[in-house]
């Protein structure tokens, strides 16, 4: 399975209508099951991070925590993987939670909802609302952890989630001081409508994707542009050559997300001695 392939291609199939209706009238969960599976399985094969259980609403999930080395700690990065994925997904999600690291973010990579693996996009939507709660989670965890820089990375589905979080004014979100959305497509009519989400957020932002892409990404760039036309903390990039999941790319993509971070949020303070004393 390739994460977020699912959620684009839907983009193409005309169901955004009934993706509508699935969001109004339809209670989801994710497949606890499921998540206990992939939260095992990671354990067992863990060299880089430690396995953290966070809680939101009462119920708790796995998220793999890295903590930044060096003496320059930024702050903290939340990466969101793609649809049907897991915290140490293979395509852009793990190689940025074990490098960022060097740069001097620390990394959560928390597990989203996710439904079982016969499930389509049109499952996902109704998820976003739990998603939020884990994001709200994570942010509460990083602060814990001495980390007031806070920022959220995501991947296709991820990014979608991620943007949709931001939109929405509560207290947590108001933590987060930039956004990173790594091949963002679109899904009119949904709230995993990118463009309607970067509408509503005024924070840095970094708009990401490759040249490469998925269609649903390339033929959305104009509508995220525009929706941001009135923040000058936006930046839409291109990586030459780069398909959805960044393959043989992903030293660039590392350095691209976390040079735009660190002048994005060239005011951060060095966490150093708060993040230390935590640990």
């Amino acid at each position: 399975m390739r994460a977020g392939f699912p959620f684009l291609l839907t983009l193409q199939t005309g169901l955004v209508a009934l993706l509508g209706l699935a969001v109004a009238g339809t209670t989801a969960a994710s497949d606890i099951d499921k998540e206990r599976r992939w939260a095992e399985q990671l354990q067992d094969q863990l060299v880089v991070g430690e396995p953290v259980r966070l809680i939101a609403e009462q119920q708790d999930f796995f998220a793999l925590y890295t903590p930044a080395v060096g003496k320059v700690q930024r702050g903290g990065v939340i990466l969101l993987h793609g649809l049907g994925a897991h915290p140490d997904w293979p395509d852009v999600i793990s190689p940025l939670r074990k490098n960022l690291p060097d740069a001097g973010w620390s990394t959560l990579s928390i597990q989203l909802p996710i439904r079982p693996n016969e499930a389509g996009f049109a499952d996902y939507p109704p998820l976003f609302p739990e998603a939020n709660v884990r994001i709200s989670a994570a942010i509460r965890y990083l602060k814990k952890q001495g980390l007031s820089n806070i920022v959220l990375v995501g991947h296709s589905l991820g990014a979608a989630m991620g943007a949709y979080f931001l939109a929405q004014k509560t207290p947590d979100n108001e933590a987060v001081r930039a956004f990173v959305g790594i091949g963002m497509g679109h899904a009119p009519g949904t709230v995993a409508h990118t463009p309607d989400a970067l509408a509503k957020m005024t924070l840095p932002v970094l708009d990401l994707y490759g040249t490469q892409d998925l269609r649903g990404v390339l033929g959305s760039t104009k509508a995220r542009a525009v929706s941001q036309v009135n923040n000058t903390g936006y930046r839409q990039l291109a990586i030459a050559g780069a398909d959805h999941f960044f393959r043989g790319l992903e030293t660039t993509l590392v350095k691209r997300v976390s040079s735009w971070l660190n002048r994005a949020l060239s005011d951060v303070k060095n966490n150093a001695d708060t993040s230390a004393s935590s640990r």
